[in-house]
């Protein structure tokens, strides 16, 4: 579902952040259905459409973002760590084309991804649950980060 700018803007101003970040409802952007994985809203969407488009209006953003996405990894919630994880892949992505429109701390996060996942790693290999009823299973074996 496609929400304009000023709706975004009023739920990250009223500390939602991490349920648009999450794509729980009513915030859900829903994924193409061409995509080959489980995801529980379009990240590079969500991203691109509402966080890096709302820096004007929202000049904090960045920190505002990141600070959501440490919350997100701390939070002891696999689907929400599972999440920031694809989050932070998306913004490097995004900054290497020049597309972002701010940067975030890539060393700082990239820390607290790899202390999250090695704390966690048995409960990010057993089934994910997405907030829309989704599973993702993530059965692969990690090599400590």
């Amino acid at each position: 579902m496609y929400r304009s700018n000023k709706e975004i803007i009023k739920v990250i101003k009223n500390e939602n952040i991490i349920d648009v970040l999450c794509g729980k409802e009513p915030y859900e952007v829903e994924c193409s259905r061409f995509t080959s994985d489980v995801f529980p809203t379009d990240i590079n969407a969500v991203l691109v459409n509402y966080i890096y488009n709302i820096k004007s209006e929202v000049p904090q953003i960045d920190v505002i973002f990141q600070d959501a996405l440490t919350k997100m990894i701390f939070g002891n919630n696999p689907s929400k760590l599972y999440i920031a994880i694809l989050y932070f892949d998306a913004c490097i992505f995004q900054e290497e084309r020049k597309k972002a429109s701010f940067n975030i701390d890539r060393e700082l996060l990239a820390k607290r991804i790899s202390d999250a996942v090695n704390k966690n790693r048995d409960v990010l290999e057993e089934e994910i649950v997405f907030y829309n009823g989704m599973k993702k299973k993530c059965n692969a074996q990690y090599n400590e980060l």
